[in-house]
């Protein structure tokens, strides 16, 4: 989902991959959730089929420290479908399947289900620096009447010669009251073709409580 030459957003957003190029992402979050302590681990991957199809594959699991009850995992794997290309504008849109609570973070939806995905976003050049801008919508519909519905919101933009500035909003919805704010703020760090960056997230709904840094090392190939 990179755009060619400028600063690529992880993980969602319109951009494809050319044919054989790939993705990967590997990440681990320290987090506090609801006064309880986690560590989160999180691996994606991207392939593309073609100038056009782009496969995505997602695993995350989170381990409660003493509460194993809570802990949970989930698998994701998509495919992606460009739609619309002029100047910097990007549209695509993506379904796959998804399983697995992990996936929707707390409450979310531990049963088999179906994800759908419209995308759009634009990356470029100002003032001699790269930036992009995305916005994507997500349904998921598990079995058993479990729903969620994802509006998620970021941009990044260059601050210095290859360090970024990134930024992410999550508004999620769905069925048994599940509700979800969230933003997370970090830098990301361009060498060659790997990327590490250290974000901070955190909950903003109020319904519960939620913080984490988030360490993650990416590679295009």
């Amino acid at each position: 989902m990179f755009a060619a030459a400028v600063c690529e957003p992880a993980l969602a957003g319109p951009w494809v991959r050319a044919e054989g190029e790939g993705y990967g992402r590997g990440a681990v979050a320290a987090e506090r959730v609801s006064g309880l302590d986690a560590v989160r681990y999180d691996g994606y991957g991207e392939f593309g089929l073609s100038d056009q199809w782009t496969m995505t594959v997602k695993a995350e699991q989170v381990r409660f420290r003493g509460n194993e009850d809570f802990n949970a995992q989930g698998l994701r794997t998509t495919l992606r479908r460009s739609l619309y290309k002029r100047g910097a504008v990007r549209i695509a849109v993506e379904a796959g399947a998804v399983y697995g609570a992990a996936m929707g973070g707390v409450r979310g939806c531990d049963t088999l289900g179906a994800e759908a995905r419209v995308s759009s976003g634009m990356s470029g050049n100002w003032a001699g620096t790269n930036w992009y801008v995305f916005a994507d919508a997500a349904t998921r519909l598990h079995g058993e009447g479990c729903w969620r519905d994802r509006l998620e919101i970021g941009g990044a933009q260059e601050i210095a010669p290859n360090i970024y500035l990134t930024n992410q909003f999550w508004f999620e919805r769905g069925s048994e009251e599940a509700r979800s704010d969230k933003i997370e703020t970090g830098l990301l760090w361009r060498i060659g073709k790997i990327d590490l960056s250290l974000a901070w997230r955190e909950e903003l709904s109020g319904r519960f409580e939620e913080q984490g840094i988030v360490l993650a090392v990416a590679n295009r190939f």
